[in-house]
């Protein structure tokens, strides 16, 4: 059994880790648990323990229909929290709307369906997890931070390949592996 999901890799983007670097120092006195800048990702799926045979599956899908989408760019902009301002539990970075990214998660449930996997329970809401917020000492601070950085251009990134990725859990964070990279068209 693997820990595996599905995402578009980002890297250690220049533009990303200099954002990422901006809100960490802002918000550097509260108990957040901060996304190692390598690991950073935008989950497409999270599938949780996989069998070989179910890896197998998804590969052999996902290396089909990925394959017939356009590569695209995505930019990313400004910062936020789920569930909201009230209780946030994860800091993220977001994404512009984009017709393609949309048409990529589809393709993507039409994989899982097909495949027989289980489907998202939520929506799919594009972001990238940079924090899990265990503690807001200064909620004003806090607020004033995410308020004036919600609609800050970050950059625009080619989507050119899509990772089918093993998740091994380890005390000092996670660690991803590329099980099988998956190019666009283009």
């Amino acid at each position: 059994m693997k820990r595996v999901f599905l995402a578009v890799p980002v890297g250690q983007e220049p533009a990303i880790g200099r954002f990422y670097d901006k809100i960490r120092a802002g918000l550097a006195e509260e108990k957040i648990k901060w996304v190692r800048p390598e690991n950073l990702h935008l989950t497409l799926h999270f599938f949780g323990d996989l069998e070989e045979e179910a890896i197998a599956r998804a590969d052999r899908l996902f290396g089909q229909y990925l394959a017939l989408l356009p590569a695209f760019g995505l930019s990313f902009r400004g910062v936020g929290v789920f569930p909201g301002l009230q209780r946030p539990r994860v800091l993220w970075l977001g994404t512009e709307p984009a017709a393609l990214l949309d048409r990529l998660a589809e393709t993507v449930e039409e994989v899982l369906i097909e495949g027989d996997f289980d489907l998202p329970d939520k929506p799919f809401s594009p972001h990238l997890t940079i924090g899990r917020i265990k503690w807001i000492g200064d909620r004003k601070k806090f607020a004033e931070v995410i308020t004036d950085n919600r609609d800050v251009p970050v950059t625009r990134l080619p989507v050119n390949e899509i990772h089918l990725l093993e998740s091994i859990l380890r005390p000092e964070g996670p660690k991803y592996r590329v099980l099988h990279r998956y190019g666009l068209k283009g």
